[in-house]
């Protein structure tokens, strides 16, 4: 999940970041993050991979926001809609 992540961060894809996330149930899970974190400080500072990662991460809290709108959004468009 988290190098799926990876790719679509790199292309630049938020919405699709935060449609998996919250698809998935990763975007307010704290191990996914920590993980991600844990793997970061195992790369060393050149490594294209460790670089994505610290990108991600720095836009963590913005985005478990965003993933939490979602995740609303959708419960009120099922709601709405059954």
């Amino acid at each position: 999940m988290l190098h799926k992540v990876l790719l679509l961060w790199e292309k630049s894809q938020r919405q699709e970041i935060i449609q998996l996330l919250q698809e998935s149930g990763f975007g307010t899970s704290e191990a996914f993050y920590r993980v991600g974190q844990a793997v970061s400080e195992c790369l060393s500072n050149e490594d294209k991979e460790k670089k994505l990662l610290d990108g991600f991460l720095s836009g963590r809290e913005r985005l478990q926001e965003d993933v939490k709108k979602a995740a609303s959004q959708t419960t009120l468009f099922n709601v709405s809609s059954g």
